[in-house]
């Protein structure tokens, strides 16, 4: 494959336009449980549904282009399923900017939260590899990060949180899966909210714990490699001592098993002088 093509695939395969998309489209979900929607979430939904699609196209195009190239491995089923969920994610935001608000309509509340759990899964299966790659501190970082964007989501959906510093709390609890009931989601938009905030919390508990036993474990390993590294260079001295003493003493026994040499005939005082 020419390095021109790999940059196309590689470009075709990146996730961040898709993932910026589908993060944009949360906040579009939510105002349509406001009381008083605004106008700039249906835009939203239409900018996010065409940024999908575009990406979906162009990584099509991509493995369309690909799949039998001279020398080409790239295969159909890898992508297959998520191609079509993503085909299905940019029509669906598409749709959800013509139908009624959630707020008024039971059908397009249900069916807004059914594309919502799947963008959730989309979400996750993209973000994964951008979150397991990195180190402990990033990755405590960004879930500060995470944390603070939904405390402010909080203050914003609930009209029962008065301050920014009840909706971080809430947030925090909520993610811990604590519940101490000083603090609770009163609207049907901010329990929804609640809702994907506590599998959030799951996954990036889960991530922080696992970074930390990887940690040990890491530590823990690199000291066992050491330990059989320094054993496996003692056997080695070992094994080189021995043959070097194996190969003295097979010097010396070839020494002694040597034959003597010939005994030679003197020579007659003719054979001895000599001629001119």
């Amino acid at each position: 494959m020419s390095a021109r093509r790999r940059r196309l695939l590689d470009a075709a395969h990146s996730p961040w336009p898709m993932l910026i998309a589908l993060v944009a489209s949360v906040p579009a979900f939510y105002d349509s449980m406001m009381p008083t929607p605004a106008t700039w979430a249906t835009w939203m939904y239409v900018v996010s549904g065409l940024v999908v699609l575009a990406s979906s196209w162009r990584l099509q195009h991509s493995l369309a282009r690909q799949a039998h190239p001279p020398g080409g491995t790239v295969s159909w089923a890898r992508h297959a399923v998520d191609l079509k969920l993503d085909w299905f994610l940019g029509g669906a935001l598409l749709l959800n900017a013509v139908l009624p608000q959630s707020n008024a309509s039971e059908p397009a509340l249900i069916w807004r939260l059914l594309v919502a759990v799947l963008m959730l899964y989309r979400l996750l299966k993209i973000s994964l590899p951008l979150f397991t790659e990195t180190g402990l501190a990033r990755l405590l970082a960004m879930g500060a990060t995470v944390l603070a964007l939904c405390g402010i989501g909080f203050y914003w959906l609930d009209p029962g949180i008065d301050s920014l510093h009840d909706g971080l709390w809430l947030a925090f609890s909520t993610a811990a899966t604590v519940g101490y009931g000083d603090v609770v989601p009163s609207s049907t938009a901010s329990r929804i909210f609640s809702v994907f905030v506590v599998l959030l919390g799951y996954g990036l508990l889960s991530l922080v714990t696992a970074s930390i036993a990887a940690m040990f474990v890491g530590t823990q390993e690199r000291k066992v490699e050491h330990e059989i590294m320094r054993d496996m260079h003692t056997q080695l001295r070992t094994v080189r001592e021995e043959i070097r003493l194996l190969r003295e003493e097979l010097a010396a026994q070839k020494g002694l098993n040597a034959p003597p040499a010939e005994a030679q005939p003197p020579q007659t005082p003719a054979e001895a002088t000599p001629t001119a």
